[in-house]
């Protein structure tokens, strides 16, 4: 079992697609102004891990669950 994520922005929106074995399982796009930047810090709860990604999904306190990769918890 193959699991990709893709993540796409643009100017005004972000899309996520969920892939499993090359086969879309899920896909997200959002069209709001966000209120947060890339290089904010939050405080979440961890919703769930992903070990085949090297990731997790976090609540940070908005209605959808932000990706956090492993790479992005520091230096």
């Amino acid at each position: 079992m193959n699991k990709e994520l893709i993540i796409r922005s643009g100017s005004n929106n972000i899309d996520f697609a969920l892939l499993k074995d090359g086969k879309l399982i899920e896909f997200q796009k959002d069209d709001e102004n966000f209120n947060f930047s890339v290089g904010d810090i939050f405080l979440a709860k961890l919703r769930k891990t992903m070990p085949a990604l090297n990731a997790a999904f976090v609540n940070v306190g908005y209605k959808k669950d932000g990706f956090l990769h492993y790479h992005d918890l520091g230096p």
